[in-house]
This record gives C-alpha cells, structure tokens and sequence, in this order.
C-alpha cells in the first residue's frame, strides 16, 4: 500500500521538476485524517525566494485537492529548514562553504570549523589547527554555528 508521504513525494517531485535549482530537504506528515499537517523543506543553492514557496505551496495544495489525496482539513506548510535544522543532504553542504559548523560524528567526536570544501562523499573542515575530512556517512548531526562578527 502507498502511504500518503509516497503519494505528496511523487506529486511533490512533478512540481519540483520545474525548480532545478531547488531541492526537497524534507516531507514530514503529522495529525490524523481530517486534521493533517503537511510540512516540506526545501532549499536551494542560492536560496529559496518567499515568492517561490508560496508557488510550490500553491501547486502541492491543488494537487492534493484535485487528486484528493488527504481526507478532510489539512494545513500545508512549505518553507526553508531552519539554521537550527540540522543539514542532511550533500546540496546544503555546498551552500553553507565558508561557514563555521559544528558536527558530531557517529562515533561522538565533536568538531568545531569551517566548511572548506565538499566532494562527492567527503567534507573537509578546517580547525584551528589542521585540516580534517571527513565521510559524509559518518556524520550524525552537523549545524550551523551562526556568527555575529
């Protein structure tokens, strides 16, 4: 059985097709029939315009109206992950090059850098004293630090 996070990721991906430099970081349903909550995340390289959540929000809503796929009310909320939202994806390292982050391997280490560069499996990031890489696969959580200097 396809379950409704599949059904708005398909619909979802069709919408999204129109916006390549943009991507899904996140599809989170939440309630019961009848009282939904629909959360996605997307980002992009150079941002994500207002403007074009409003967009995405109101293509998604008719598409799940017209193919009626969530029963009753439902609030749909399309928005950028939050800098408190750890990053996830390969894309959100790119963006956030020359930030200072903080991450916890899975085996509990803790870094503190900047984000030097990002390659296909591997970040590198600077530390006081040396350059570490790191596996992508390795890390459980990274955040960004934000700076007010």
């Amino acid at each position: 059985m396809i379950t409704l996070v599949q059904k708005l990721s398909a619909e979802l991906e069709l919408i999204m097709n129109e916006f390549p430099e943009l991507f899904l970081v996140d599809l989170i349903v939440t309630g019961f029939s009848g009282n939904q909550r629909v959360l996605v995340l997307i980002d992009g390289e150079a941002g994500l315009p207002i403007e074009t959540c409003s967009l995405i929000s109101r293509k998604l809503s008719n598409r799940i109206e017209e193919e009626d796929l969530i029963e009753g009310a439902f609030n749909l909320e399309v928005s950028s992950p939050g800098i408190d939202r750890p990053l996830s994806l390969p894309r959100q390292y790119k963006k956030n090059i020359g930030r200072k982050l903080k991450i916890e391997t899975l085996e509990g280490e803790i870094f503190e850098g900047k984000l030097k560069e990002i390659e296909e499996q591997t970040i590198v990031l600077s530390l006081k004293e040396r350059d570490e890489t790191m596996f992508l696969d390795k890390i459980k959580k990274a955040k960004v630090l934000i700076s007010f200097n």
